[in-house]
């Protein structure tokens, strides 16, 4: 590979996640255009190897830019979040079309979404996510003994796969009623459907806690999902959020793509933060021209 070139990780409908070496895309007028840009969805044309890590990828067309997500930088560092999670949950090359679509409807979701909404999106994911893994949360009621959290508050342990209440567990984060209610609206969805107005009456800084614990819990020996890390920083410290309008929007949408950014905590997919793998050596069989590959950076 030489200077010019770029390596990015795109995340694919049939095929999962593959990292891609882009000859030439560095230049100025690359044939790639801004196809390989970070949280974009586009259709590539992939030259896959069966014994290298690094594919090869000759052409790339844009479907949809998130050009109005990019501009809005909350929303862009909450996208970010949603990237670095997709990452963390999947291993290379290895198809999960429901976790695609999910994280393409959360972008285009978070694209339009109330600017005092932004993180629901990505909690949207998380809850979505975890169940495409196998480890869904049980918020309705205690895990144990079956008791409703209507009226009480309850704990949230990753170990006992969601709600306990105080007379059968300990540990965990403590969740009040409203909250736990709005996590499971959202966890059983449809997206459109969620009364983004009792947002108001959630407890954000323990469902964030809640959220994050649970996933590193399950997803251990995947590494800190640093984007999510500094998207919660940014909320905690954020003094004006706005109140939601309750307006939400349904996008139909079918790929998405992501590349790592330069220095900054705002994308986890970009060749400067080290994603280079090595090449195969000459005895690895010769490449076959895949048909073009719908994903997103």
């Amino acid at each position: 590979m030489t200077t010019s070139s770029k390596v990015a990780i795109v995340f694919s409908r049939d095929h999962g996640k593959l990292r891609l070496a882009a000859k030439g895309a560095r230049r100025p007028r690359s044939r790639f255009g801004a196809s390989l840009e970070p949280i974009t969805h586009g259709s590539y044309v992939i030259y896959r190897h069966e014994r290298r890590e690094l594919q090869t990828v000759s052409e790339g067309d844009i479907q949809y830019p998130f050009t109005e997500l990019k501009a809005d930088y909350r929303r862009m560092v909450c996208a970010s979040a949603i990237c670095d999670l997709l990452d963390h949950m999947t291993a290379d090359e290895d198809p999960a079309r429901p976790l695609y679509q999910s994280a393409l409807d959360s972008l285009h979701w978070l694209e339009r979404i109330d600017p005092g909404a932004v993180e629901v999106p990505v909690w949207y994911f998380q809850l979505q996510g975890a169940g495409f893994l196998g480890y869904r949360p049980h918020l309705d009621s205690c895990t144990t003994c079956g008791r409703t959290s209507d009226s009480t508050r309850m704990r949230f342990s990753p170990a006992a796969g969601g709600s306990v209440c105080s007379s059968c567990g300990s540990g965990g984060v403590m969740l009040d009623a409203r909250t736990l209610q709005f996590l499971s609206q959202l966890q059983a969805g449809p997206r459109y459907a969620v009364p983004l107005q009792d947002l108001g009456q959630v407890d954000r800084r323990t469902a964030r806690l809640a959220l994050r614990t649970y996933l590193e819990y399950h997803l251990e020996n995947r590494g800190t999902v640093r984007a999510l890390n500094f998207m919660e920083q940014m909320l905690s410290a954020d003094s004006g959020i706005q109140k939601p309008t309750g307006r939400s929007s349904e996008v139909d949408s079918t790929s998405l793509s992501t590349s790592r950014a330069a220095e900054r905590p705002v994308h986890p997919y970009s060749p400067d933060a080290g994603l280079e793998a090595p090449l195969a050596d000459d005895r690895t069989p010769p490449a076959v021209e895949a048909p073009p590959t719908e994903g997103f950076l």
